[in-house]
């Protein structure tokens, strides 16, 4: 795998989800091929060998058997999480203020520039001049308040995170097939949260956090919650829950509707997470269709002024997903494996494609885990790695032998996940860029997800096996967090007891504005103040703010709003953080000037 471009990190813990060992997730129908066709394979892979079922017969223990269950995934995302070396972002953890002055300067004036010449469109540019444009732009365009809210953001569409705020593909020469800005792609429902912002050539671009990196998304692929609390409920889902699906094939469209009554045309990739609508909140028609034979989910939209909403729709029930994580057994990780054979390889994620590491982190966030980045940060999980560097190619083997189906194996700059052995030859599925084949001398460009021996080489002469160094596999269970109550015991839970809450002091109507104080509350996180146009608090904007005062401003002259306000503590744990509300403040009113 290529080196990533060094941006600032932090780190971050999902939560990971499955369901009862016995309930196998619903997989799309697959034809065998016609003995008359032309697909071609690797030296030495037969077609029988493309299937997951051949691998799953060849297991060496029971390949229905759960490997791990939801604590045990949880403790391996804590662990990555609290590890250095893994680089994963607290998403939820994360500073709700922050300088976003220092922060618009430091990208401006910081941001790493690549070494190599870069290419454009098969030109070359002047680097200096290029860079130092968009650093103009971060730097009169960016964000400038001394203290300022996170935004947090829902990914409306695939979106590239990128090192830069542009959407050229810039590559280290003329023909270079990566773009090299691009540092990891979300799917359709993933968490953002927002920092800074970029006005390039008549588009904007956000700076910010997802999972694994930082970086720049296109706003347009983007939409702003009113607050943290409508973000977590947007994609935030539960151990062991059943109430969201994932996408477990490569691609799924949502189909067009006539009135456009909802959403369509929306591209759900594989692992992609949603949240089911209540069974007593579904409508017997949507627009102009039922929904019979139909998975109802909610759906991220982004309106036109770049605000989240969230609206119904359909995933027609003969697609592959599952409801709630797929139960982590071989059977089901090795058909993870094969959903997307012989799609194109996407550095990084660009061209809505994946890479090596994508593809593993992929096939196991289908099981719940949250794994790092690259190659380097996901062998950096405690108690997951088993080292094969400086053995012979008959001892690699031999521990290959023991491991599960779908351990992840690693030489620099490529990730595989292990399918077992044939005739003493291992064989794996990855995607990969450039290979040399068995019975072949030269390199050729593969760039697809396909299925190799160990045997094939390396541009320089050694095969695969030969340069394994690490495997990855989560076959050893994990200690799991002391909160967790065993099955026979009945949780005891003390209840929170109730913030103290604060009460308005004086708000004052000025021209298109309101500034508003209230009363200190002590051994607190902040407040929450919302101000709505109506006095039922529909649609209203909640500012979360850590000081007793507040102006805000860009409001309509001669309207009244409604202003409430209450107190909030965040207690931070190693499974999730937990927000403790006071009671709303009494309603005030009041007439901008």
């Amino acid at each position: 795998m290529k080196r990533l471009l060094v941006v600032t990190l932090t780190v971050m813990a999902l939560f990971a989800t499955t369901v009862s060992a016995d309930v196998i997730y619903k997989s799309a129908d697959v034809k065998e091929k016609s003995k008359a066709g032309n697909v071609t394979y690797a030296y030495g892979v037969t077609e029988e060998m493309c299937k997951a079922d051949y691998w799953t017969a060849r297991t060496k223990t029971d390949a229905n058997e759960v490997l791990m269950n939801a604590d045990e995934i949880d403790a391996v995302n804590a662990n990555a999480l609290s590890s250095k070396g893994t680089y994963l972002n607290d998403l939820v953890g994360l500073p709700l203020t922050y300088n976003a002055l220092k922060l618009r300067d430091s990208l401006a004036q910081n941001s790493e520039v690549p070494t190599d010449p870069c290419y454009i469109d098969g030109t070359q540019i002047d680097k200096n001049d290029y860079f130092g444009n968009l650093a103009t732009a971060i730097e009169y365009t960016g964000y400038s308040d001394v203290e300022r809210n996170n935004d947090y953001a829902i990914v409306t569409k695939t979106a590239e995170v990128r090192s830069w705020p542009t959407s050229d593909v810039v590559g280290y020469s003329a023909n270079d097939t990566d773009d090299e800005l691009v540092l990891v792609a979300l799917n359709v429902n993933d968490p953002f949260v927002i920092r800074q912002k970029a006005d390039v050539n008549g588009k904007t671009y956000y700076w910010g956090y997802c999972d694994t990196v930082t970086g720049w998304v296109s706003s347009d692929n983007v939409a702003i919650c009113q607050d943290k609390d409508e973000w977590l409920e947007a994609w935030q889902v539960k151990t062991s829950a059943k109430d969201f699906v994932v996408v477990t094939q490569d691609k799924i469209t949502l189909e067009p509707n006539i009135y456009g009554a909802y959403p369509s045309d929306i591209k759900l990739n594989f692992s992609s997470i949603l949240k089911l609508v209540p069974e007593s909140d579904i409508p017997s028609n949507i627009g102009e269709r039922g929904t019979w034979n139909n998975y109802i989910v909610y759906v991220p939209t982004r309106t036109d002024s770049g605000k989240y909403e969230r609206k119904v729709a359909m995933i027609s029930e003969h697609f592959s997903v599952s409801v709630g994580f797929v139960p982590m057994t071989q059977a089901n990780l090795l058909s993870l494996s094969f959903a997307c054979l012989g799609n194109r390889y996407g550095w990084g994620g660009m061209l809505e494609s994946m890479d090596c590491s994508m593809l593993t982190r992929n096939v196991y966030k289908c099981c719940g885990f949250v794994l790092p980045r690259n190659t380097n940060w996901q062998q950096a999980i405690p108690g997951t790695r088993t080292d094969l560097e400086g053995k012979t190619d008959e001892e690699k083997m031999e521990i290959l032998e023991t491991m599960p189906a779908c351990t992840m194996l690693y030489f620099r700059g490529h990730t595989m996940l292990y399918l077992g052995t044939e005739n003493g030859v291992g064989y794996v599925v990855s995607d990969l860029g450039t290979v040399v084949d068995v019975d072949q001398t030269k390199a050729q460009s593969i760039q697809g997800v396909t299925v190799t021996p160990l045997t094939v080489k390396r541009g320089n002469g050694t095969t695969w096996l030969s340069n394994l160094t690490g495997a990855v596999a989560f076959k050893i269970p994990v200690p799991v967090p002391e909160t967790t109550v065993a099955p026979t015991e009945k949780p005891t839970v003390k209840p929170e007891p109730k913030l103290t809450p604060t009460s308005f002091k004086k708000v004052k109507a000025k021209k298109k504005s309101l500034k508003i104080t209230w009363k200190k509350v002590s051994s607190i996180t902040g407040y929450k103040l919302q101000i709505a146009k109506k006095k039922s608090f529909k649609k209203a904007k909640t500012y979360t703010v850590k000081k007793t005062t507040k102006t805000i401003k860009k409001l309509k002259r001669k309207k009244t709003y409604y202003l409430r306000i209450r107190t909030y503590k965040l207690v931070k744990s190693s499974n999730k953080d937990i927000y403790t509300y006071s009671d709303w403040s009494k309603v005030v009113k009041k007439k901008v000037k």
